[in-house]
């Protein structure tokens, strides 16, 4: 399994922020040999559009140490959840 590295928060989008719009972006992408984020797929919606570009848009920026077999790096595909919770 690819190790976690570089992962910023998705920034809440402020109309879904205004309409207290919460969700998961559940996100299947690929992580390459040199562990940049490629081929990313939305598996379940959040509920809100723009809660899933926000996700996809963060994903995109994540780095990661890469997956090895053995000595080497190899892609890998993974599926997380990109959540967005208001603060109450």
């Amino acid at each position: 399994m690819p190790k976690g590295g570089y992962q910023m928060k998705p920034t809440y989008p402020e109309s879904a922020r205004r309409a207290g719009i919460e969700g998961t972006s559940l996100l299947r992408f690929e992580i390459t040999e040199g562990g940049m984020v490629s081929k990313i797929t939305v598996e379940k919606s959040a509920g809100h559009e723009e809660l899933d570009r926000a996700a996809i848009a963060a994903v995109q920026k994540w780095r990661f140490e890469p997956a090895r077999r053995g000595a080497q790096a190899v892609a890998v595909w993974v599926t997380l959840p990109v959540r967005f919770e208001l603060k109450h």
